[in-house]
């Protein structure tokens, strides 16, 4: 007599398989899309800095999105508004992105990103913060401002006298030009790792310790969960009938 094979899964087994694959399927997906991003945004730094720098000035235009533009900056740093970016972790640690600005030779404020710092405890006690003095002149990478995955309702502009430094979540053109006058660039620049004025920086991906490998290292963890998965729900539920 010839064996049959019979696949009658319960609805739940169903239910559950589609689920679960779904979840995994959709987890895989998006840690390829993040590789693919953060390998399009390493060309881009690489691109950037290839080209010869531009002379930054206030009007100056902004690049879109991640792309970046080599840039050089002439002026005096001014230590005593300075921001501190919320909610920035390297390493695990809790800490701040330490934005400065900058006064043009040419005129006007720019801000310079000059990298991370570790959060006190205390977080009404700042790290110290020291600048330059006099004129200078630096090379970074001039992009727009950064933006969060959801941006929340944060008045960076309240209290015009409160004291400096102050505590800001992700600030925007406007929220720069409300803190440091009209005549403020609308981007950012992102100070040269090799620059001794600055702080902890890995603006680009081969800085990183998260290089976009790991990504699609993770999204075939994914898919192979989806697939097992898939297989068991077939080993189990797949009988042969004599």
């Amino acid at each position: 007599m010839t064996a049959r094979w019979q696949f009658r899964p319960p609805w739940w087994a169903i239910l559950g398989t589609v689920v679960g694959c779904a979840i995994t399927v959709r987890l895989g997906l998006w840690q390829w899309h993040r590789g693919v991003a953060r390998e399009a945004l390493d060309a881009q730094y690489l691109s950037a800095e290839a080209a010869a720098p531009i002379a930054l000035k206030v009007d100056s235009p902004v690049p879109e999105g991640a792309d970046a533009r080599l840039a050089t900056v002439n002026g005096r740093y001014d230590g005593s508004r300075q921001l501190l970016l919320d909610n920035q972790v390297h390493d695990r640690m809790p800490g701040y992105h330490v934005l400065t600005p900058i006064r043009l030779a040419s005129g006007g404020i720019a801000l310079i990103n000059r990298g991370w710092v570790a959060q006190n405890p205390d977080r009404s006690q700042f790290p110290p913060l020291p600048v330059p003095d006099g004129d200078v002149e630096i090379t970074g990478l001039w992009r727009s401002l950064p933006q969060p995955a959801l941006r929340l309702e944060i008045d960076n502009c309240a209290a015009a006298d409160a004291l400096w430094p102050r505590i800001v979540g992700y600030p925007t053109a406007a929220d720069l030009r409300c803190l440091y006058g009209p005549d403020t660039a609308s981007g950012m620049l992102l100070l040269d790792p090799k620059a001794a004025d600055g702080f902890l920086r890995d603006w680009t991906q081969a800085d990183r310790r998260f290089p976009p490998q790991r990504h699609y290292g993770y999204a075939a963890q994914w898919f192979a969960f989806a697939a097992t998965l898939l297989a068991i729900f077939l080993k189990l539920n797949l009988k042969r009938r004599p």
